[in-house]
């Protein structure tokens, strides 16, 4: 989706709307195991499927993390990662899992121009009060080679309800990272903004949502919210956001078989900022001709938001963004040691000044389950939503301690 949506996902995994998808196909997975048992006799496929998840959830672990982003865009709007680090999970008596996360961000310009390095730590909690009730909580800040620091933080709650619904509420502050400005700041050497850090722009938001689900194959899930965001020397935004729709699982069966899943689904995303803030006034890295500038801060634009004129911010904020989209997707184990989930979407997006309102993408994820101890999941997305075209992939190596 937006930018900022796919580093999270990145952080977090995919775009938003993916996730009550995920969600509801991992309930229908495990209510056709449970309905399959007194069907068929045991396997040792299910033996090992059951070994798996017993280990997965009570054995600590580590991970090796890298993430690579690529976009398209001019020299103030592309800004490629390259992110590194790793993550220790320790699981404590009942199944509470303690976490530290270290990353290293290589903030990447068209041409090398200006690049900057960040490094974020972050822990966090994982826990349940209940088989219904889920919580996790985290904090952490970054720090920049500009100088420049940020703090993060995410707590979420979910409950889970009889039959395969659930709810779900989550508060967020998470860097933007939709190009070095809004990133990691940058610093002017000339201009209203001389010799300070400007940008690093901070999403805080609220969102509440959830899945319905109405039968074993059929499900309706939606979220909606809003928030501000801010930055340094950046104005203040205010956003709301929605997302909805309906889930039909063509193919639902147990989670070892080749195909454990055939979903078909219709999505809408909808986005509002009260203010458009896609400019660089008074710290662009480009001048009025379209060339980098000698000297940041000398391109004699306006920071200010204006009819005409997007304010200082360099991060996608329409007045109103509407996209419907159907998604199709397909999960099961290749082999033994290999699992998949694949989907693709395509349809209408529409929003100020869009010149394409085709709306597609793919998401494609492998777990190759090397053995008891070691498993690399790889994650690959592309899409065009919005102004720009963006691909990342998604690299971890897990080893169960």
């Amino acid at each position: 989706m937006h930018k900022h949506l796919i580093h999270s996902i990145l952080t977090i995994a995919v775009a938003a709307a993916s996730l009550p998808a995920l969600l509801a196909s991992s309930s229908d997975s495990n209510a056709a195991t449970d309905q399959s048992g007194s069907d068929r006799p045991v396997t040792s496929q299910d033996i090992d499927a059951l070994k798996q998840e017993i280990s997965d959830s009570s054995t600590s672990s580590v991970e090796g993390i890298f993430n690579y982003h690529h976009e398209t865009g001019d020299l103030n709007n592309r800004l490629d990662l390259l992110r590194y680090g790793g993550q220790v999970n320790y699981r404590v008596q009942g199944g509470t899992v303690l976490y530290v996360r270290g990353t290293g961000t290589s903030f990447l310009t068209t041409g090398r121009v200006l690049d900057e390095q960040g490094f974020n730590l972050t822990g966090g909690i994982r826990t349940s009060l209940s088989d219904a009730v889920d919580l996790q909580f985290e904090g952490g800040g970054s720090r920049f080679s500009n100088g420049g620091t940020t703090v993060n933080a995410m707590g979420t709650v979910r409950y889970k309800i009889e039959g395969g619904s659930e709810l779900h509420f989550t508060g967020s502050r998470t860097n933007v990272e939709e190009s070095l400005l809004s990133a990691a700041g940058v610093q002017p050497g000339t201009g209203p903004f001389a010799n300070q850090i400007v940008g690093e722009v901070m999403d805080n938001r609220f969102v509440g949502g959830g899945v319905l689900k109405i039968t074993h194959w059929l499900d309706l899930f939606g979220e909606g919210g809003g928030g501000q965001r801010t930055g340094q020397h950046i104005e203040s935004n205010a956003f709301r956001v929605a997302d909805g729709g309906a889930g039909v699982n063509v193919v639902s069966a147990p989670p070892d078989s080749q195909v454990s899943l055939l979903r078909l689904s219709y999505n809408m995303d909808y986005l509002a900022f009260d203010k458009n803030l896609l400019g660089y006034g008074g710290a662009s890295l480009l001048g009025p001709g379209g060339l980098p500038v000698a000297v940041i801060g000398g391109d004699g634009v306006s920071p200010l938001a204006t009819p005409g004129n997007p304010g200082l911010g360099g991060y996608f904020s329409p007045p109103d963004f509407l996209s419907h989209v159907g998604r199709v997707e397909v999960q099961g184990k290749a082999s033994p040691g290999v699992e998949y989930h694949l989907s693709g979407f395509a349809g209408y997006q529409d929003f100020t000044g869009a010149t394409n309102h085709k709306a597609a993408g793919v998401f494609g994820s492998v777990t190759l389950r090397l053995n008891d101890r070691f498993s690399l999941p790889i994650t690959y997305v592309l899409d065009n939503f919005g102004p720009f075209v963006q691909q990342t992939l998604f690299v971890r190596l897990t080893v169960k301690l």
